[in-house]
């Protein structure tokens, strides 16, 4: 069936006679003949209810322009148009009222984003783009209020990269993985680290996107060279590099982490990006993306001048394996830890000897340049909704 919304009068509405209630609001749908300027939009019917409503808080900019994942977006509500149907509204945190919501739906048929006006979701997936947002009040309050409500809330923040590496420490199993790393908190630990290493990275614990990291080298007796995705510089001693850099640093919050001896695809390092959903009570592997050095051997990431290459370049039954036991071991350790985790991505790499390491979590997994990864992401959520809001998924060609 459809629902139709009025954008001037700002309501939403059903040509059915029957008592419908959508999203989380307890108060009949109203009634009316559908118009040629309302938008339609596919909906599920399951008992008295209409929907699923599903919620995508994001945040604005410093220009107050709202700001997000907007491809990610469009094509999840594309997509669910596909099945039975569905809403998607995205929103920020401070347009949650008492019992509605203003935010933005994208209308397929006129290819646009509608502003609107809904009742509270069914659910909502936490889709905020920046740390900062997730530590304002206006954001906390937010979440509060969802819980009161008891509207399910998802991927419930960002990941500290020092705070994962202590979590999964206490795991054997996730452990042995993760390659030797320290908080920077004095020349004497920086020291001590580069001293028994000999080659480093220094990341900040809140970076992303492979953005201001460092990695040094000691090249000879003489010489430790310090490389961004920019360039690289040499210095004659450890102490002179430390004064030129150390104040971004601590300011910063930065970890230190030996250098992985990277296996190779035609004389280049490569690593992968793994995205993991939840399906069926256990977290899966939905795609690998495969990600290699190019113009620079900093990091494989494509902003910064790395290169995609297909999973079946490097294939082989050990990565395969690996992937398998690691997907749903960390799954289950995050959610115990942040609360139900519905999608998020690994960065991991195997080395020249065969051994696995475990670099990274991003609980904001970004788009994947791979469009059938891609396609599978939004099949994988949008079931999460439908499975989570307790509508019934059933394909439109089933």
């Amino acid at each position: 069936m459809n629902i139709y919304y009025d954008s001037e009068k700002e309501c939403w509405y059903t040509a059915s006679t029957d008592n419908y209630f959508f999203g989380s609001s307890k108060k009949r749908l109203s009634t009316d003949k559908p118009h040629s300027d309302h938008i339609a939009f596919p909906i599920v019917q399951h008992e008295n209810k209409i929907g699923p409503l599903i919620g995508i808080m994001i945040a604005r900019n410093k220009h107050n322009k709202i700001i997000g994942n907007g491809e990610l977006f469009k094509r999840l509500q594309k997509q669910l148009q596909q099945y039975i149907g569905g809403i998607i509204i995205i929103f920020p945190p401070d347009n949650l009222q008492k019992d509605q919501l203003t935010g933005y739906i994208f209308c397929s048929t006129r290819n646009k984003w509608i502003k609107a006006i809904t009742p509270l979701p069914n659910i909502v997936y936490n889709r905020v783009p920046f740390r900062k947002t997730e530590k304002q009040d206006v954001f906390q309050t937010a979440v509060s209020f969802l819980k009161e409500k008891g509207i399910p809330f998802f991927n419930s923040s960002f990941i500290n990269k020092w705070d994962l590496y202590e979590l999964f420490s206490e795991y054997p199993m996730l452990s042995e993985h993760l390659p030797k790393t320290s908080l920077l908190e004095e020349k004497e630990n920086f020291v001590a680290f580069f001293l028994a290493y000999k080659n480093i990275y220094l990341k900040p614990a809140e970076g992303f996107k492979g953005k201001n990291i460092y990695r040094i080298r000691r090249e000879n007796e003489h010489s430790i060279s310090i490389s961004t995705t920019e360039d690289t510089a040499f210095f004659s001693t450890l102490d002179e590099l430390w004064n030129q850099y150390h104040q971004e640093w601590l300011d910063k919050n930065y970890l230190i982490q030996e250098e992985i001896d990277g296996a190779l695809y035609n004389g280049s390092r490569y690593d992968f990006r793994l995205l993991v959903t939840f399906e069926e009570n256990r977290h899966v592997l939905t795609g690998v993306g495969v990600r290699q050095s190019n113009q620079q051997d900093v990091t494989t990431h494509i902003p910064s001048g790395g290169k995609m290459l297909a999973y079946q370049d490097v294939q082989q039954k050990e990565h395969d394996l690996f992937f398998e036991k690691l997907v749903n071991h960390c799954g289950g350790v995050l959610t115990k830890k942040y609360g139900f985790i519905g999608e998020f991505s690994i960065d991991a790499c195997v080395d020249k000897k065969g051994n696995y390491y475990l670099f990274e979590i991003n609980a904001k997994p970004m788009l994947f340049d791979e469009d059938e990864i891609e396609e599978k992401r939004c099949q994988q959520l949008i079931k999460l909704f439908y499975k989570m809001t307790n509508f019934p998924f059933k394909n439109k060609t089933d």
